[in-house]
């Protein structure tokens, strides 16, 4: 077991690999708390957790995936978020412990169901503080700089109205964010996000209702990738208005015929070539109980580096 903060030290002769997760949705604890818990929008999450999501985000499948990644020795463990079902105080301290259990190194950004309703930062995703950097709520976004590579950490996370999942950056975080790429531009720039920061990968009532602003921002001040999850999708796209990879990830947990949809993860390695640019490579890996590991797509990007 590795502890958040461990010392990192990547080799100067071998890429650094990162494994990038997301929407693990861990199995909420049993007993539940109270109804004083539910008598809000988690109400209608638990209705949906027992009818369908219970059958189909299996705690066997994230173990699954997270015995691949120990087996392929990443450097990094990124994850995207919603590693909750209701954002329970509870949940946030199982939360915790799961992170703690990493086979390597992790960090991770909330992603809408770690908001599911306002509350405390401390009985929420507070709790996570150790692998955001020991970033306060009003901090976002953080960064953990590993060698040559920023990790940059953006909270979209906000809670919303039932029915919606919505996120939200806001001026200060994106002010903050464009420092920040500023100040990382030196290095391979990776940008961690919950929703894509561009129309059409989820539905408008899941999307980043500040997308444009978002993607202006990561567009006009760098970044050699960005990844996100909530979509439950290994997609491949670019963040509007530049070429800059835009990469989703299946959820780690969710059981699907679907290929692009079923249990995975991202195997990312980053290495910077004798002509200065970032030489970035990306499997994506599916699981299906049915027929094993295989690789969904695989993709090669060659990005400048910037001085």
């Amino acid at each position: 077991m590795m502890t958040p903060n461990a010392p990192l030290k990547p080799s100067a002769s071998s890429p650094v690999v990162l494994a990038h997760i997301s929407d693990v949705h861990l199995p909420p604890p049993s007993p539940l708390p109270g109804w004083r818990s539910f008598c809000n929008k988690r109400l209608l999450s638990l209705a949906s957790w027992k009818r369908h999501r219970s059958h189909r985000h299996l705690r066997t499948l994230s173990d699954e995936i997270l015995g691949d990644i120990a087996r392929l020795h990443p450097d990094l463990i990124l994850n995207t978020g919603d590693l909750t079902n209701f954002g329970l105080t509870e949940e946030f301290q199982q939360g915790a412990a799961w992170l703690r259990r990493l086979p390597r190194p992790g960090l991770i950004v909330p992603g809408n169901h770690d908001a599911m309703v306002g509350q405390s930062w401390q009985d929420g995703a507070g709790l996570w503080s150790e692998w955001m950097e020991r970033c306060g709520e009003d901090d976002f976004p953080y960064c953990r700089r590993f060698g040559e590579i920023a990790v940059i950490g953006v909270n979209s996370a906000v809670s919303t109205p039932p029915f919606m999942a919505c996120g939200r950056v806001g001026a200060e975080q994106r002010a903050r964010l464009a420092r920040l790429l500023d100040e990382t531009r030196s290095l391979c720039r990776i940008v961690m996000i919950h929703h894509p920061p561009r129309r059409g990968l989820v539905p408008w009532r899941k999307s980043l209702l500040d997308h444009r602003r978002t993607a202006g921002v990561i567009a006009r001040h760098g970044a050699a990738l960005v990844l996100h999850g909530h979509s439950h999708d290994g997609t491949i796209a670019a963040i509007p208005g530049s070429a800059i990879p835009l990469v989703g990830v299946a959820s780690a947990s969710l059981r699907s015929s679907r290929s692009w949809r079923q249990a995975g993860w991202n195997r990312i390695a980053v290495r910077r070539d004798i002509g200065g640019s970032w030489e970035i490579d990306l499997d994506q890996r599916c699981f299906s109980p049915d027929d094993g590991w295989h690789i969904l797509r695989r993709r090669h990007w060659s990005i400048r580096a910037e001085s």
